[in-house]
């Protein structure tokens, strides 16, 4: 026997690891692009809270098959969008008042602590990512639409929520300002939050400016606080929570 058969025929006969093979790189894209445009669909109340949906909804919507769609769902799941129910399959994370209060309590305790440590350590060149992350907010094409609008804002908090030097808090912050988002896009539905939430950004460059720390953190918790009031007012006022598959409090 040849070496290079000998090598075959050892290779044939030794026993399995147990370790499963990785997944290709194209399943693993495929996933990858699922869950990105289901999260996005969710954030922006296209899926709207409370929705039933099962394997086959989601395939035929997306056009991929049930291991990508398991892996995407997964992944939802442990981020609070998605919920497995007996009997209905999977269900978008509905939202009652309570849930919106938790949010912006929540979102009010992360960023602005933050915010904080990131001001503290500004030099020129991160200022000014700040302050290029705020005039992409502002573009006319960003204004026209509210979901590429709080895209950008998401996308301006995260910029500064890294600079801080903590990926980790600013991961953890970039999962509450998802839930946020999907808040305020239920919100839209009865007041445009777009003047006030570019205010705030303003308010908040101008703090990084000053290399104030103590000061964004105060303002950013303030902001916070100020933005949860204006949506609780703007959903209430709206009396029609239903029509946001929105649940009272319970």
């Amino acid at each position: 026997m040849t070496r290079s058969k000998s090598a075959a025929a050892t290779s044939e006969s030794a026993p399995s690891t147990g370790r499963a093979a990785p997944p290709p790189t194209a399943d693993l894209l495929r996933s990858e692009a699922a869950y990105e445009q289901m999260k996005i669909d969710i954030v922006a109340c296209v899926l709207r809270p409370g929705e039933a949906l099962t394997e086959k909804q989601i395939g035929d919507r997306y056009q991929i098959k049930k291991a990508t769609i398991r892996s995407a769902l997964t992944r939802l799941t442990q981020e609070g969008l998605v919920k497995s129910e007996p009997r209905r399959g999977y269900v978008i994370a509905p939202l009652s008042l309570r849930d919106i209060n938790e949010i912006f309590d929540v979102r009010s305790l992360i960023e602005p602590e933050v915010f904080g440590v990131a001001a503290s350590s500004l030099g020129k060149r991160e200022l000014e990512d700040v302050r290029q992350a705020a005039k992409r907010v502002l573009k006319p094409e960003t204004l026209r639409s509210h979901v590429a609008f709080l895209a950008s804002d998401r996308a301006f908090r995260l910029t500064l929520a890294e600079l801080s030097g903590n990926l980790r808090l600013a991961q953890l912050l970039g999962q509450i300002l998802d839930q946020s988002e999907r808040v305020l896009h239920l919100g839209y539905k009865s007041f445009d939050f777009t003047e006030l939430i570019i205010s705030q950004q303003k308010q908040l460059v101008r703090a990084c400016e000053l290399s104030d720390a103590s000061g964004i953190v105060k303002l950013a918790r303030s902001q916070c606080l100020f933005l949860k009031k204006q949506v609780l007012e703007a959903l209430i006022a709206g009396s029609k929570l239903q029509e946001a598959n929105l649940q009272a409090f319970t």
